[in-house]
């Protein structure tokens, strides 16, 4: 009678808790990462106050939410600001921005930023409660 000896093979690792390490890694960097670049405004906040204009120019932009401005009480697209800033001619002109009641304030950011693309370095944003 022949009797085969018996052979030992080396226990294979199982696949279930590697997936179980896999999918809680996942999960964690998921929650732990942001989605979108996020910057801080630097803003600097004073009492309000009526603006004195003197010998400058004053600019009131008024942000209303269909994406339309008023500038000066003409209502123009947005995208034409820059273009009325520059044809009013006065880089030193002040600028006053507001934002209408349903009008978000990535809106008025918006527009500030089409207001600083112009060449004006002197904005005012109105903050209504």
């Amino acid at each position: 009678m022949h009797i085969e000896r018996e052979q030992h093979r080396s226990p294979s690792p199982g696949l279930t808790p590697l997936i179980d390490v896999v999918f809680i890694l996942l999960v964690f960097f998921m929650l732990a990462t942001r989605f979108g670049e996020w910057q801080d405004l630097p803003i600097q906040v004073s009492e309000a106050r009526d603006i004195d204009a003197g010998e400058r120019t004053v600019h009131r932009i008024l942000v209303r939410a269909d994406h339309r401005v008023e500038f000066d009480g003409e209502t123009i697209p947005a995208e034409e600001l820059p273009r009325k800033l520059r044809d009013a001619g006065k880089r030193d002109a002040q600028v006053q921005i507001r934002g209408d009641n349903d009008a978000s304030l990535q809106q008025v950011l918006a527009v500030t930023d089409r207001v600083r693309a112009a060449g004006i370095v002197d904005a005012q944003l109105e903050l209504l409660p």
